[in-house]
């Protein structure tokens, strides 16, 4: 694993705690199937089925029991058996194999999802979650797809991230209203995306960037079609952004626009989805804070 950019709460996970503007090798990882990032933290999966986390660990964060940070990873401790993880603001998350997710760090508004308000410095379990097959991780929330393509919402509500039709905290997870036949989610700082078994695409929370994608720039609490996307086989989301990839391997770009995000040339916003200049061929797509990435092919 190879990580590059900010270093100063050991992030890089390199042993040291300055910046690098090329990518530099994580200490002591290897056969790492998945990786994730959240704040200050870095959080990989490794083939044995354990998460190893470095970086801040204010609040908990690294999950090993401490709460100092660390410039190489850690082990996260008590976890096995996890097929995939997510990481928020000094938040982790791991979906284990029997369809359970955990998660470790800041719980100041719910966003650990076990009904308490506490932070945790070790895995504490999602309540009444059960065979979940994805889960994802906004700001302050987390995100989980379970049996049906229904998915479920807890921690930060305010911009009607839950997508529940209210805009209030829940420290335990609650239906987003409406949606089924999910295959896919994603998040940005503060809203939602789920992609739904006919290749279209939905999105709740925060709007006034336009990251709904539905020509507006208010929020909503429920989900709403993201505007003119067909086709589509995998989403990503930015702070600020939604991204979408569509079988004809061109990807498409919505919300702020004011570092490039959009990748169209502009530097403008756009409520509705804009085709991200010069990519063809494309395989795979994730969001960065304020940055896109894809893979060709």
């Amino acid at each position: 694993m190879w990580a590059w950019g900010s270093g100063g709460f050991g992030q890089l996970g390199n042993g040291g705690t300055g910046d690098s503007a090329v990518p530099v090798k994580v200490t002591g990882l290897s056969k790492v199937t998945a990786i994730a990032g959240g704040g200050p933290n870095g959080y990989a999966l490794r083939g044995d089925g354990t998460v190893w986390a470095w970086g801040s660990g204010q609040f908990g964060a690294l999950g090993n029991g401490g709460t100092g940070d660390s410039a190489v990873p850690v082990k996260v401790t008590g976890l096995g058996n996890v097929t995939a993880i997510a990481g928020a603001a000094f938040t982790g998350y791991a979906l284990r194999g029997d369809g359970t997710v955990w998660a470790w760090g800041l719980g100041d508004i719910g966003q650990l999802g076990n009904g308490g308000t506490s932070d945790s410095a070790v895995p504490v379990p999602v309540t009444g979650l059960s065979n979940v097959t994805a889960i994802a991780a906004g700001f302050n929330t987390g995100y989980a797809l379970g049996t049906g393509g229904v998915v479920w919402a807890w921690g930060y509500g305010y911009h009607g991230a839950l997508g529940n039709g209210a805009t209030t905290d829940s420290s335990v997870p609650v239906p987003v209203t409406g949606l089924g036949n999910v295959t896919a989610i994603a998040a940005g700082y503060y809203t939602g995306y789920a992609l739904r078994s006919d290749g279209t695409v939905w999105a709740w929370g925060s709007g006034d960037y336009g990251q709904l994608g539905n020509g507006g720039i208010t929020n909503s609490s429920v989900p709403v079609p993201v505007t003119g996307l067909s086709n589509v086989t995998a989403i990503a989301g930015g702070a600020l952004n939604g991204y979408a990839l569509r079988s004809d391997g061109t990807v498409w770009a919505w919300g702020s626009g004011y570092y490039g995000q959009l990748g169209n040339g502009a530097t403008t916003d756009s409520s509705v989805p804009v085709p991200v200049t010069g990519l063809s061929n494309v395989t795979a797509i994730a969001g960065g804070e304020l940055d896109c990435y894809a893979i060709t092919h």
